[in-house]
């Protein structure tokens, strides 16, 4: 029987993109095309550039662990140096041959006929692959709240996924409307530049300090030659700093208690109104929701001419904005810190329409029962995967490390079907509820189920983004996975 070839198809070159292409490369397979709808590859560090945009991960672990980077400038780079990190990444393993950008792919259709899959494209062009690879993260889409008035609004109004580049804030009324992630790093910047800026809160976070520091010349010159192992160490403490995060996660009172003091010490340093301090103040445990880091959050909302207010925003007027309370405000512009849509487009619809065999669409099969397999695959789409996908992700540091544990993953069930001339393999039905029944009571245990609202469990109370180990024991399980896992079928 002649040997099956097999072609893959990646969508996204984000991180976990270019990984799967430069894992394909590593793994003698040259036959796979890597889809983008944007111009250029890095994913979320191509897409976002607001002002202040850092990592919230040391730099050091936010890297492929096969490729560091001896140059990074900070303790925690900023945006343009992480995008051409990514860039250089994908130059180096030579991906800009596979690469197809700006196409944007609308829908991926499993072909029991023969086994492939069907990728649509928005300008209506069609590729077949014998495999598909979904990198396409779950934030892909900025989320703008439920509220009237935009089209009232004299002013200008953006969310901070889509920076006005172009828009002077220079002496202007300006109302930002979050405090989470990118409103940490959003606001110090308006701050230096608005007359008046009121920073819309609805629920405080646990903000760290940055304390982002930057790496002389000598400690480049020592990660460089690393002669002493030096890079690697450094690594190595930077990731056992991060394991305070996992007990954290874990609900262990110490790690809780320390988090809580260095997260008040940070405010404090800066902030010494009582009032906004209370104001400020999380009613929940660090580790419930999003652990924030931050250096000029704080010293920003303590100038004089920033306001931070404790409601959501209800709705625009042609002048301004409307709290919930009633309480209105006159800006010149309204800047949405709001977060994104959880693997959705503007409209509501998933970023790709996947349908597996029958036609069942993914989407339908996860509202019946949302889970998968370590992230990976679904029962009921045969030769699919996904990196990082539902409950495919370590918590408590960098994504590069679960997805390099996730495509090396992928790649060996690639070369199953390429070595065992299969048509296609499918994860089995009873190997996801088995493992996905023993990893929810764990998950029930951890921070994430706390008296808080986040978007890391879904409205039934299941924990879907996450992991509930750590990174050794993710690694150590995945290395004894087999083919058994699956239904296979031999080639026609």
């Amino acid at each position: 029987m002649p040997k099956t070839s097999v072609s893959v198809g990646v969508i996204g070159a984000g991180l976990s993109g270019i990984l799967m292409g430069i894992q394909l490369k590593r793994a003698g397979i040259d036959d796979f095309v890597i889809y983008e709808k944007a111009g250029d590859v890095g994913g979320t560090w191509n897409c976002n550039t607001w002002p202040g945009l850092h990592c919230d991960v040391p730099s050091h672990l936010y890297a492929y662990s096969f490729e560091p980077n001896a140059n990074w400038s900070l303790l925690y780079a900023g945006q343009p140096e992480i995008k051409a990190y990514l860039r250089g990444c994908a130059e180096k393993y030579g991906l800009f041959d596979h690469l197809r950008l700006g196409t944007c792919i609308e829908k991926a259709r499993y072909r029991e006929e023969d086994g492939s899959w069907a990728l649509e494209m928005q300008d209506g062009s069609t590729a077949n692959h014998r495999v598909v690879v979904s990198a396409t993260g779950g934030l892909t889409e900025p989320n703008l709240p439920p509220i009237e008035g935009f089209d009232d609004f004299q002013g200008s109004w953006f969310h901070s996924a889509a920076w006005r580049h172009d828009y002077d804030l220079k002496d202007k009324r300006v109302a930002v409307v979050g405090s989470a992630a990118s409103a940490v790093t959003v606001v110090p910047h308006v701050a230096s530049l608005a007359s008046k800026l009121y920073v819309f809160q609805r629920t405080p976070n646990w903000i760290l300090p940055r304390m982002n520091a930057a790496y002389d010349d000598a400690a480049k010159d020592a990660f460089a030659r690393d002669a002493t192992g030096a890079l690697s160490k450094h690594r190595q403490q930077l990731y056992r700093r991060s394991l305070v995060t996992y007990q954290a996660h874990k609900k262990q009172p110490a790690a809780i208690a320390f988090l809580r003091e260095v997260g008040m010490h940070n405010m404090k340093a800066h902030i010494k109104n009582p009032e906004l301090i209370k104001r400020l103040t999380p009613d929940h445990d660090p580790g419930c929701k999003r652990i924030l880091i931050a250096d000029d959050f704080y010293p920003a909302l303590a100038k004089d001419h920033v306001e931070l207010v404790p409601e959501g925003i209800a709705r625009l007027s042609q002048n301004g904005a409307a709290t919930v309370s009633g309480r209105e405000v006159e800006v010149d512009a309204v800047i949405f810190c709001t977060g994104y849509k959880l693997g959705a487009r503007a409209d509501g619809r998933p970023a790709v329409e996947v349908a597996g065999r029958g036609g069942v669409t993914l989407m339908q099969s996860l509202m019946s029962r949302p889970e998968s397999y370590r992230g990976v695959a679904f029962s009921g789409f045969p030769n699919y995967f996904t990196v990082c996908g539902l409950n495919g992700v370590v918590a408590y540091t960098a994504l590069f490390a679960s997805a390099e544990v996730e495509t090396d993953y992928i790649v060996k069930r690639i070369k199953d079907i390429e070595q065992h001339n299969l048509r296609s393999i499918e994860i089995k039905p009873e190997v996801v509820r088995r493992y996905n029944d023993a990893i929810q009571p764990e998950l029930q245990k951890m921070s994430w189920t706390g008296p808080c609202q986040n978007f890391y469990r879904d409205a039934t109370g299941r924990v879907l983004s996450f992991y509930p180990g750590t990174l050794g024991r993710m690694r150590r399980e995945f290395r004894k996975l087999t083919l058994d896992d699956y239904t296979v079928e031999a080639a026609r």
